[in-house]
């Protein structure tokens, strides 16, 4: 009897021990995620489209999760496929730092493989759900019209483009060098570009800043301080002074040139003959005989005929402190290559190569077979222009205009020569001018219409450069006729952000001294130069 005791007693004992458990736990049923509508590639072009994923988050307990859900937290995380870091040595990046359903985000990557993570938390029971999926990135930078610009103003050099990805789908990306390895720089001057049909070595494409010049990987646009141009072209390296031109001599063939040529800021020359083994950039020639010292500065310009395929093997420099043109040409040994000579006049010329006047501008054209045109400025501040046609041994006074009818000329800073018709663009301000050479005639651009706020900080003319970009890659006319377009760089002042810069394409009429918009691209900085990424 005692023992029954006992037993009940235990029993009611342990009974309590239970109800009093039973309140330390929530039986309330976890529940299951599902995740669909997310593809299983997402391809994109980098810096320009947007990563984009609407994914339809299902619930077995509370149905379909919608955006705003409180009980609920979304990521999403981007990482190498093949590997390797993304930034900083992180291997993930964050792509939805609000934690939204819905992603939608700028895909501001380099070229590659990428593998995109997806995950949903339910933040009562702190069980999470994921799934992945591809995202390839494609490069802005295949081909297309490289936009090189000055960005706030500190003037950072930034890179945009407007990528030609096919006939029908040409896009604007913006700042593509950011990630990929380009150094901090201001006071962007131009882009030099060579198109070389050699597999080795390859296509130079150089860009000029006041503060460096580096080269870009081909392929890629990736660089690095290895790629500064003075440790690839340079014997020795140069000192305090930077390459601000860059231009090449043609040859007579079509698959590299007779040598590449370039001016730093502090007015040196230097000559990279290609026909010499491991061809490289010596001691500036802008001196009286190989390897002294300089004896003069000459002008950020380099005149050359653009025939495709060369039909010159010379080229002309301004000497700024003498006020006369300075010659190079190929000679039957290199170190005669590595001196720029005086041009001797000829009896009856239309005029003197020892001008006396500043050198304003200089431009190469295919006009007449190559003609350069260079306008210059006397002490009284009036402006004439020369044209030395430098086809077969160059050097030869084609023609020359003063007493130009042409309003407000003398304050332009901006020119671009057609290479087909006689014509002179100009602008001051916002207005664009053609001066027609051969009637000493000026027409006001109104159909480049820009606003009170806006000013033109580029005309250029891209002339392609490689000699039979046509026929190997079967371009159409239309595709051709493009590089007689004028091409119109204006920024609005006026503009909240960074991105006030307009690039309009405007082909010419020969006949009725006009032109006609065929297209407008704006959100750039403000545009110094553009040339096109030529495919071979």
């Amino acid at each position: 009897m005692k023992m029954n005791y006992i037993i009940l007693f235990l029993f009611g004992v342990s009974l309590c021990a239970c109800f009093e458990d039973k309140g330390n736990y929530d039986y309330r049923d976890m529940a299951d995620i599902t995740i669909e509508n997310i593809p299983e590639v997402i391809e994109v072009l980098g810096n320009s489209d947007h990563i984009v994923v609407s994914p339809k988050v299902v619930s077995s307990l509370d149905g379909e999760v919608k955006e705003g859900d409180a009980n609920f937290e979304f990521t999403y995380k981007i990482e190498k496929k093949s590997g390797g870091t993304m930034v900083a040595g992180q291997k993930w990046v964050d792509l939805n730092p609000s934690k939204t359903l819905n992603l939608d985000t700028l895909a501001a990557f380099a070229a590659d493989t990428y593998i995109g993570w997806f995950g949903v938390t339910d933040k009562r029971s702190g069980v999470q759900t994921s799934t992945t999926f591809d995202i390839k990135v494609s490069s802005p930078t295949y081909e297309g019209w490289m936009v090189l610009c000055n960005e706030g103003e500190q003037e950072r050099v930034r890179m945009d483009m407007i990528s030609a990805i096919s006939a029908e789908r040409v896009i604007p990306a913006y700042d593509v060098l950011a990630p990929l390895g380009f150094p901090e720089l201001r006071h962007a001057r131009g882009i030099g570009f060579y198109p070389n049909r050699r597999a080795n070595p390859d296509d130079v494409i150089y860009v000029m800043s006041e503060e460096g010049t580096y080269r870009l990987e081909r392929e890629t646009f990736k660089t690095d301080e290895s790629w500064n141009i003075n440790n690839v072209d340079f014997i020795i390296p140069p000192g305090d002074e930077h390459v601000v031109y860059y231009n090449t001599v043609n040859n007579n063939n079509s698959s590299e040139a007779l040598a590449c040529l370039c001016v730093t800021d502090a007015g040196n020359a230097y000559a990279q003959v290609l026909s010499t083994p491991g061809a490289a950039f010596e001691k500036p020639i802008n001196t009286s005989a190989r390897g002294e010292a300089p004896t003069y500065r000459v002008a950020p310009y380099i005149g050359v005929s653009m025939a495709r395929p060369g039909n010159g093997k010379a080229a002309v420099f301004y000497d700024m402190d003498n006020q006369r043109f300075m010659g190079w040409k190929q000679g039957y040994v290199d170190f005669l290559m590595q001196v720029l000579n005086p041009i001797r006049d000829k009896e009856g010329a239309l005029f003197t190569f020892k001008t006396g006047m500043d050198l304003v501008y200089m431009e190469s054209t295919r006009y007449s077979n190559g003609l350069v045109y260079a306008i210059l400025q006397d002490a009284g501040g009036k402006r004439c222009i020369y044209g030395i046609n430098m086809s077969g041994n160059g050097y030869v006074p084609e023609s020359m205009y003063k007493d130009l009818n042409a309003p407000d000329f003398d304050k332009a800073s901006i020119f671009a020569f057609h290479s087909q018709f006689p014509y002179m663009f100009y602008a001051v301000g916002n207005k664009v001018y053609l001066h027609n050479l051969g009637t000493n005639t000026t027409y006001p651009m109104n159909s480049i219409a820009l606003g009170e706020h806006e000013v033109v900080t580029m005309l250029k003319f891209n002339l392609y450069r490689q000699c039979s970009l046509k026929d190997l890659n079967n371009q159409s006319d239309e595709f051709m006729a493009r590089q007689y377009e004028l091409m119109v760089g204006s920024y609005n002042t006026d503009a909240p952000d960074n991105n006030g810069g307009k690039l309009g394409f405007y082909p010419v009429d020969g006949v009725n001294n006009s032109v006609t918009k065929r297209a407008e691209y704006d959100g750039f900085a403000r545009i110094k130069d553009v040339v096109y990424r030529e495919r071979r």
